[in-house]
This record gives structure tokens, sequence and C-alpha cells, in this order.
């Protein structure tokens, strides 16, 4: 007899079982596979999620990004990871120069070796040697989600052959491709195509989420019980906080700047965000821009042409010193710098300086604010705000810290020691012998805006905005940590003078930035599309659970059902769904509906043992007749995005090409080793890649006959080949009222 659905018959169903159970069951089966190794005791119990999802991620993908919310540990979540991956072998730490201290420490007391090295020795080209562990844990990972940086150049290829854990709890900072390239460090492009996605970078920039995306990406539940609360507040600024400069920021629109109307917008821009930072941050300004025409005047007098990128690397540290401009290379057009701005440029920066001593709107309005003694950290964009405010501000000594220096009051001190007055270790002896000796407030720049621990601090002021949401959670990150002592942590934004944002937009720009996590569900609500499936999981970890199939005599009419695709000969799940359907809607996976129906299915009622039966064979077979289509389409995107949907760059076309000749000839030879090469070799370029891959693939396409031969020998292991693949039901709730 003819089969009408070839697929029904191996879509067998489990035994009968409770609604509820199953219910749990499917949700459960939601969440990122998690390794089954013992946590290290010094993880808390609401890490240990993060820990397990990330260490079977290293294992299956070869990396992970750490993307838990600022202050909930992740130094402590990724070092447990890498005791457990690396043995006893050494773990190389790549964090930010301002936190080398920190890692080590913390490597110290949990009795681990580590080798932490800072982001700025790699952007160098400075690298740890090969003798480590296989798995690195990199810090800030945002810090290199620009390939065109020496940073990311250097990293990319060192990481081949490695695994690397990526923590950032802010990964994506001016768009969404800043993702994309940093998992591109560790993670090919291709491994999750087992879920129907041919390419993470295509994706991404497609500002597109997927489910799927928490198998890379592990976001456990939001550790708010072990922060402190925190409330916002803005401080509006009217234009009158400008009133000491408003003849400065006329004169602004009269200068020429360059010959080129994009260039003059971008230094006038810099110019207004100076001047609503303090009138100390515009003065600064303007002495640099006079000295860099002043440069280029000495320049143009000898016939030499010098850009303003130039210009800026050359003076960067010379001040007012003199640059033998005959040594530079002759250009023959003229500098696109508009020299005749200096005579006007001398009078605006005279005038800057005498309103650093005219009264000032906006710090009275922080004077105010500091007054209540609540220890408070304010974060300024200019170094010389912080100047500014320290000898300005009353109530006792102040402590302050640039990336160049730092102190208390007019006194310097070292960066560390002036630091550990708001560190955890400082809490207790403040409170019992110091208190009246201690800085209540510090003034900083972003420098100590990342992955300090500040706990002293019970309020974050953000006296300049920056461009980023992500730097605003990372300064707010600063005291709102978990096991701070204080239970609430209050965040004060000066929002910029209608002046100013008329001019920069930056409060629109925050809030379109604000929105791009959110596309990809890593958004502070938690209810992306991949961030729901972890929450979901969380709410029914606890109770019990069964695969089978179940009727339920309780409204909507529709079918509830959860299925697996694997590899036809093996039994790690590839992709995992839950599905709904009625017969208003289809079949659907929208979140907030498959949330609903499981929650549905879960809930007891007084008449559940009338509502609950075993279901018929008549309604298996209708249900599975209709998850028929639904299965065999997923099955369809994992096939094409595993060969036909894939993309491959020039370089690697090419490469198949060479392999492919040289495959035609040992066939001819009957040389079964060359051959057995060749086949890893092509499996692994027409494959995805990382970004140390793409790289290397670029070096196979320009090198010579006998270095590509002898390359071919020692190409990457491929991803393990499927060319079948088989379904199972994990589930099927039955809804006929």
């Amino acid at each position: 007899m003819a089969v009408r659905e070839p697929l029904t018959t191996v879509l067998r169903p489990e035994p009968p079982a409770a609604a509820a159970a199953i219910a749990c069951a499917l949700a459960r089966s939601l969440a990122p596979p998690e390794a089954r190794d013992s946590a290290p005791t010094w993880l808390w119990p609401d890490q240990v999620p993060s820990f397990r999802r990330a260490l079977y991620a290293l294992r299956r993908f070869g990396g992970a990004l750490l993307a838990d919310p600022v202050g909930s540990g992740k130094t402590y979540i990724g070092l447990a990871v890498a005791s457990v991956a690396n043995g006893r072998r050494s773990t190389v730490c790549l964090v930010p120069a301002t936190l080398v201290t920190q890692w080590e420490s913390v490597a110290r007391r949990l009795n681990l070796t580590v080798l932490v090295w800072s982001h700025e020795r790699v952007s160098r080209g400075n690298l740890p040697s090969a003798i480590h562990g296989k798995v690195v844990l990199i810090d800030e990972s945002h810090h290199f989600r620009n390939p065109a940086t020496r940073r990311y150049g250097h990293l990319a290829p060192w990481l081949m052959g490695r695994q690397a854990l990526l923590m950032s709890a802010s990964p994506v900072v001016n768009r969404l491709p800043d993702l994309a390239h940093q998992l591109a460090l560790t993670i090919r492009d291709d491994a999750l195509a087992g879920h129907g996605i041919p390419s993470l970078a295509g994706l991404l920039e497609q500002s597109r989420g997927h489910s799927a995306l928490s198998n890379v990406i592990v976001a456990g539940p939001n550790a708010e019980a072990r922060r402190p609360g925190r409330s916002e507040r803005a401080v509006s600024l009217d234009d009158s906080s400008l009133s000491p400069l408003r003849d400065v920021l006329v004169g602004l629109d009269e200068l020429k700047l360059s010959t080129q109307p994009t260039v003059a917008g971008l230094v006038r821009s810099a110019f207004w965000r100076a001047a609503a930072s303090s009138p100390a941050a515009l003065a600064a300004s303007l002495d640099r821009y006079q000295r860099l025409l002043q440069h280029a005047g000495d320049a143009a007098r000898t016939g030499r042409r010098l850009d303003r990128r130039l210009l800026r690397s050359l003076t960067k540290h010379l001040d007012d010193q003199l640059l033998l401009w005959e040594l530079l290379p002759l250009e023959s057009t003229q500098s696109e710098l508009a020299l005749d701005d200096l005579p006007l440029l001398e009078r605006l920066r005279m005038a800057a300086r005498s309103a650093t001593q005219a009264p000032d709107p906006k710090l009275s309005r922080l004077a105010l604010l500091l007054a209540d003694g609540r220890c408070s950290v304010v974060f300024t964009g200019a170094r010389e705000t912080v100047r500014y405010l320290r000898d300005r501000l009353n109530g006792g000594p102040t402590a302050w810290c640039t990336g160049e220096r730092a102190g208390i009051g007019p006194h310097p001190a070292p960066r560390r020691a002036v630091l550990d007055w708001f560190r955890p270790s400082a809490t207790r002896a403040i409170s019992e012998r110091l208190a009246g000796l201690a800085p209540r407030h510090l003034i900083a720049t972003d420098v100590a805006a990342e992955g300090l621990d500040l706990h002293r601090a019970e309020r974050i002021i953000h006296y300049d905005l920056p461009w980023t949401p992500a730097r605003l959670e990372q300064r707010e990150g600063r005291a709102c940590r978990a096991g701070a002592p204080h239970e609430h942590v209050e965040a004060v934004r000066f929002e910029p003078p209608p002046a100013v944002e008329n001019r920069l937009r930056q409060l629109a720009c925050l809030t379109g930035k604000r929105a791009l996590p959110a596309a990809v569900g890593l958004d502070d609500a938690g209810r992306g599309l991949w961030r729901w499936r972890v929450d979901l999981a969380e709410r029914f970890r606890s109770c019990p659970e069964a695969f089978g199939t179940a009727e339920l005599r309780r409204p909507p009419a529709g079918i509830l059902a959860g299925f697996t695709i694997l590899p036809w000969t093996g039994s790690e799940p590839l992709a995992t769904w839950v599905l709904w359907w009625d017969r208003q809607r289809g079949w659907t996976e929208d979140p907030n509906v498959i949330d609903s129906m499981l929650a549905n299915a879960a809930r007891s009622s007084d008449n559940e043992s009338a509502e609950t039966q075993a279901p018929s064979r008549k309604s298996i077979d209708s249900a599975i007749s209709r998850l028929a289509a639904p299965i065999r389409e997923r099955i369809r995107q994992v096939g094409r995005s595993r060969w036909l949907d894939r993309p491959r760059s020039p370089n690697a076309c090419a490469v198949i090409a060479r392999l492919q000749a040289l495959g035609r000839g040992a066939a001819r030879r009957r040389d079964t080793a060359t051959l057995g090469h060749l086949q890893n070799a092509l499996r692994f370029v027409g494959g995805g890649h990382t970004a140390g891959e793409q790289l290397f693939i670029t070096r196979l396409a320009a090198m010579a006959d006998r270095e590509f031969e002898q390359a071919v020998v020692r190409m990457p292991s491929a991803a393990p080949a499927i060319d079948a693949f088989q379904c199972r039901l994990t589930g099927l709730v039955v809804f006929s009222p």
C-alpha cells in the first residue's frame, strides 16, 4: 500500500505521560546543552549553568561568548571553565592592562596557574608561547570587535588550533557585526549549520536573531538577587549651563577648520563635545588644535603636505617641539587644514581659558548632588575635566584617576592605591577605622569603567555621556556587582543641554544603539529569541519531566509538539524545536505562544483527572501527519545550510580549484595517502572558518605550487561530514476541548 507521507513512518511517539511532565520536558529541551562536569566549589549555584553551557560550547563549537550581566562574576566562571578544560596546564588570560593585577589576584586566591596577558601587548604583536593550555580566556572581548585593528590581526591567526572563551557583558558596541567579528575569532562561521544557519556573520549582518545563538552565546539568568537594586535619574541641563562659553561657541562656527566639509564637521563636533564636558576640556582641545595648525604651517612653508591624521600621530607626544619637516616625503597637493584659522583660534583659546574661572552651572549641580555624602564615582570623557572638578569640588579629599595619573586631592598617588579605596577589601577597614579620612568621591575617565570592582560606591554619575550604551553599562557595573554591600545603587546621568544635543544628537544615538542588542536577544529584558529559551528552561528546571504523549480536554484546540534532528549515525542532537499548531495560525514557534501553551499544559486544575487522558491512535496519527511538513522543512534548511547556502570567499574558491587539480593527479597515480589529505583539505576549505583560518586560506591562495602541496598535509581538521539526518519526537500534547 502506498504511504501518503513517508516521514510519518519514522516519527514514533513516546508512551503516554502526564501533560505537565511533558510540558516540563519540552521546556527543558529548549535549553542550550550543558556539559556534565562538576563545577568548582567556588562558583555560586546560579553560576553553574553558565559554566556547564560554556564548557559544552567549547568542546562542541571550539569557543563561546560568556555574556552574563556586568558584575555577575564572569571572571570566576571563566576560570572555572579553564580549570576543567586545561587541567594542570596553565591558562592564558587576555585582559585589558588595567585588569591584569585583578585577574592575577583572583587566580591566586583560587590556587590556579594562569598567565595574564594584556590586550595592549597583543596590539604590539607580542603573544604568549604555545606551551600553555588549549583554552584561552579573553576578557572584555568587545575590544576585539574590529578586524581592521592590529590587535585583531595579531590575535586571529594565533588562536588557530586553540579554543577561546570570550567574555563581555556588552559585546554589541556600535553595530551587530561587532558580535560577529568577536565570535569569528574562535568559532567557525558554519558552526550552527545544524540549526539551519549557513553563516553566523550573514545572520548578524542582517540584524537578525535566532534561537540557536544560545549554543555559542552563554547568558545565564539575571543575577539580580546577588546584585544591588539599581535606579536611574536624569539631570536635565538647559543652555544656561553653557553661559561661560557662549562667546567661544559662537566663534567656533566661524572657524573653517578644513577644506573638506565632513572633516570640518567632525572637528567642530569634537569642540562642542569638549564644551559640554567643561571649559577646561574645551580650552585643552583648542590648545591641541592650535599646535596642530602651527605644525601644519611649518610643513606648508617647506612645500610639504600633511593631512590631519598624520599630523596628529606626529605631534601626539611633542607638544610645541619643532619637527624637521624636510625629512618627510614631499606632497604636491595642498593641506586639507585651514591654516588661516590661527588668529581666530588664538582668541577663542584665550576666551576658553578665562571661562575656566567663571561660575559653572553644571559644576554647581554636581556639587549639590554630592553634598549628601554618598560615596560616588563620577565619570567624565576628558582628563582635563577630571582635574577641573578635582580642584573645584569641596567637602573633603576627592580621589581622581585618568589613564596617565591618579591621586587624592592635589597629591598624586599610584592608581592602584587610589582605586583600592573603593574596592571590596577597603569597605570594612574604612567603616571601622578610617571613616573620617577616606575619600568619599572618585572622579575618573573611562579607564576605571571596565572590569574593576568598586563596591564601596553607592552612586555612579555620568557627568559626560558616552556614545554607546555599552559604556554606560560598563560604568554602572563598577558598583552594581554581585556581592556589593549596598542594597541600592543610583545611576545619575547629566544630559547634554539642548544646544549640544541639537548639534551632536547624542541622546538619539544612544537610543538607537540601545536597540541593537535586542535584535539578537542580548537585551536586558531577557525576552530575546534565544534568551527566552534559557529563561523558560530555568522556570521548569525543578519540576518532574517525561517525554511522551497526552491528550488534554482543555482549550484552545491545537497541538503542542517537540522534536529534535540528529545525524543519521549519531546521538548528539543538532537542533531541538517546540511548535504549536491551531487552525487559525497553522504551525508557529513564536516565543509568546509557546510560553503560553507550555504553561497551559503544565498548570494543575480541580478537574485535572477528567481533563487528561491517554491519546487515541487517531489523534496521534492526525497530529503526526500535520507535524511532518514543518519537520521536513527544517531538515531541508539544515541540509541547504551545510552545502548549498554556505558562502565562500574568492580565495576559498581558488584554493578549492587547486585542490581539485591535485586530486585528479593523485587519483591517476593511485596515491591514497595524498587523496586522504586532499579530502580533509577540501572539506576544510569548503566549510566555514574562523577569522584566523580565513587569513590562512588567503595565504594558501597566494602560495607557490610546491609550498601549497606541502601545506595540504598540515591543513587543519575539517568538521565531521553529516550526509543524512534522523528525527525524533520528544513530546506531543493534543488539546481537544
